[in-house]
């Protein structure tokens, strides 16, 4: 049953947002790999954060938003799985890091913004940092918002954000498993969903 879910949402999914859209420039902009180093690879990356829904990174603030992506990249990004690593594949160990690396980045400042009381941070939050996460490592790390958060019952936390990781692999296995029983192959999944 979840395969024919999953293919019900996805014809729901493209007519609902211009998500393919923003989110294939952002691909053709930085190429297979976004590199936090790279200050035009930022930049696109905060556009594309923008289109989906992720105001706090103000173009006013994106230098701040920017170190603070790299300094976190610094710390973090080498404890996340390769990028050739997809969702199936992640280990227990491999979860676990990207909710510590998650955690981190959903604490880091993203900008300032004036409200009556006077200038108030702005932090990545859990969804834009999920989203970076997903940009990074766009085939293991699935992103999430808070209306799927919420919806599913997770808080902001690394622990919640680990058990999504662990519960989407599940997912994905079951669903394949369904597949493989209809004679659909995990490779031409996709055609048959679209």
């Amino acid at each position: 049953m979840k395969l024919f879910q999953l293919a019900f949402a996805c014809k729901l999914y493209g007519p609902l947002g211009d998500y393919d859209s923003s989110l294939k420039t952002f691909r053709e902009s930085v190429g297979l790999e976004l590199n936090v180093q790279d200050a035009a690879h930022r930049r696109a990356l905060f556009v594309w954060l923008r289109k989906w829904g992720c105001r706090q990174f103000a173009k006013a603030h994106e230098g701040m938003a920017g170190d603070a992506l790299r300094a976190w990249a610094d710390r973090f990004l080498h404890t996340l799985p390769s990028s050739r690593v997809p969702l199936l594949n992640l280990s227990p160990t491999m979860i676990r890091n990207a909710a510590d690396a998650y955690e981190n980045l959903r604490d880091r400042r993203a900008c300032w913004q004036e409200r009556k009381s006077g200038p108030c941070l702005v932090t990545f939050g859990p969804a834009g940092a999920a989203k970076t996460l997903f940009a990074l490592r766009p085939n293991a790390l699935p992103p999430w918002d808070d209306p799927i958060r919420e919806g599913l019952d997770y808080d902001k936390s690394a622990d919640s954000y680990s058990r999504f990781l662990a519960n989407a692999q599940s997912h994905l296995r079951e669903v394949l498993e369904e597949a493989a029983r209809f004679g659909i192959s995990a490779d031409k999944l996709p055609a048959k969903l679209s």
